[in-house]
């Protein structure tokens, strides 16, 4: 196992026992372990927390590798050419320049699909005094251009969406105003139905999409509120992370008046919902690049056992539920036979009765 670098290329795959481990439930370990997982490549373009003493895991955000132009994702609008050429490879549809790391990778024509970007965990195996060795493959100024990319990229999915949604609306809208002429050829004194405008639905929703999601950062727009003696000393320490960003003068972070309120340094601990990922030490062992689209549908088999895990619990708990009904039941019902049985006092009108019954008795005896 190997701690990655700030834009490191690693070879990695799925853990599925490590990350459902978090259930403690033997039935999850055994189809983790029948899971079949592959080898995958991607580009770290974050650490999310450093590898402190006794952080189990790190969390870190990568963006996938391909061989080749993917086939992509059509039915979520995702097409082959949302894609960035990784040198030595500069062909592109889309005419975008290459990223170029330190090293140019060791498979030809290698892309980065922009939407395979994801969130997983690392082991952290890193110790005090250990070495940290730097990465052989590495993006160190281009990761903001790959992010850029991938921005673009949502944008364009979302106007297809978007457009495929305001088509669908408007052929409903076509056979509601069909359905409107033949009713007002039969029965002209009956109002028509309001056309269903379609397009005004959708005016705009293109456009916002694009404006909120082509930020060139992930981060705020708004100034840095980070005060000069803390970026000074900032500085300095993160002089000696190599994970993290050292260029605090262009630190454009989303910062509250408390120049210390969201900034943690060491960063949060990963969520034990979070994939486990098992970084592969000797990247150059991996002869052929598998699609990076499977890696997701591993992630989607290792959902649904998570899935049925809780409805097996929800099962068993409404079992449980109902079993202790019916024990409180059957206890009741055996009280409640040996509860001495009292006479029932008659209502109101039944002591009426009774009494009227009783006078028309005396009268007639009399």
């Amino acid at each position: 196992m190997v701690v990655p670098h700030f834009g490191d290329y690693i070879a990695f795959k799925l853990d599925p026992v490590a990350s459902l481990k978090y259930l403690k439930d033997s039935e999850v370990t055994k189809a983790c372990e029948a899971l079949k997982t592959t080898v995958y490549v991607g580009c770290v373009t974050h650490l999310f927390c450093f590898p402190l003493p006794g952080v189990e895991y790190i969390s870190v955000s990568m963006t996938l590798v391909s061989q080749g132009l993917s086939d992509g994702q059509p039915d979520r609008f995702i097409l082959p050419d949302m894609a960035v050429p990784i040198l030595p490879n500069n062909s592109n549809p889309l005419s975008r320049p290459p990223l170029n790391p330190t090293l140019p990778l060791p498979w030809p024509d290698c892309y980065h699909p922009t939407l395979t970007a994801t969130h997983c965990r690392v082991r952290n195996d890193l110790t005090v005094g250990d070495q940290w060795p730097d990465p052989k493959y590495q993006l160190k100024h281009e990761e903001r251009l790959l992010e850029i990319y991938h921005f673009q990229d949502v944008a364009r999915r979302d106007a297809l969406r978007n457009e495929q949604e305001a088509l669908l609306a408007g052929d409903a809208g076509d056979v509601e105003d069909a359905q409107s002429d033949e009713h007002q050829a039969s029965t002209v004194t009956l109002p028509l139905p309001s056309e269903r405008d379609a397009e005004s639905q959708y005016d705009g929703s293109v456009h916002k999409t694009i404006e909120a999601s082509g930020a060139p950062s992930i981060v705020s727009k708004r100034p840095s509120k980070l005060p000069v003696f803390l970026r000074l000393v900032l500085g300095k320490v993160l002089r000696w992370i190599p994970c993290l960003h050292p260029d605090l003068e262009n630190y454009n972070g989303d910062l509250s008046d408390d120049p210390l309120q969201g900034f943690n340094l060491f960063g949060a601990t990963p969520p034990d919902t979070m994939p486990v990922i098992e970084v592969i030490e000797d990247i150059e062992s991996v002869k052929q690049i598998n699609d990076p689209w499977n890696f997701f549908r591993e992630l989607d088999a290792l959902k649904r056992i998570e899935v049925d895990y809780h409805e097996r619990i929800k099962v068993k708990v409404q079992v449980d539920i109902d079993r202790a009904r019916e024990k409180d039941e059957a206890l009741y019902a055996q009280l409640q036979s040996k509860m001495p049985k009292r006479k029932r006092e008659p209502s109101p009108v039944e002591t009426i009765a009774i009494s009227v019954t009783e006078d028309a008795k005396s009268g007639i005896n009399i």
